[in-house]
């Protein structure tokens, strides 16, 4: 009686915690001067993403036409705040400042003077993000 008492009373707090990932994709575009900021096409998180939930990790993936150029700074920003991302892949755990519901957008830009050649073609940017709640 007593475990089946137990049982009962830690049911709500195991159906209210939770755990998910969404994963999306997004087109990039060139950059071909050095200096100019690209921002790729928004990544939406999806309305299921439940109310109250937080960030846990966050991974992503850059695909380029071109080997990568020298100075090129890459940032994952929401509405709210920017990471700056060291490599072309990658995944960052905890303390990640972005809500699982926002809108991404990854932004390029090459600390260089000049025309960039080859142009900067990012073909790609995929954004996994994982939450609870």
């Amino acid at each position: 009686m007593r475990r089946l008492l137990l049982t009962l009373l830690l049911i709500p707090a195991l159906v209210q915690a939770g755990s998910g990932s969404w994963s999306k994709k997004s087109a990039g575009g060139t950059v071909s001067t050095g200096g100019q900021i690209m921002m790729s096409q928004a990544i939406n998180a999806p309305l299921s993403v439940p109310d109250g939930a937080s960030t846990s990790r966050i991974s992503w993936r850059i695909q380029l036409l071109n080997p990568l150029p020298p100075g090129l700074e890459i940032k994952l920003c929401d509405e709210r705040h920017c990471l700056p991302l060291d490599a072309l892949s990658g995944q960052k755990n905890r303390s990640v400042p972005f809500s699982p519901r926002s809108r991404y957008r990854f932004i390029y830009s090459v600390n260089s003077a000049g025309t960039l050649s080859p142009a900067l073609n990012v073909v790609s940017n995929q954004l996994t993000l994982n939450y609870r709640w």
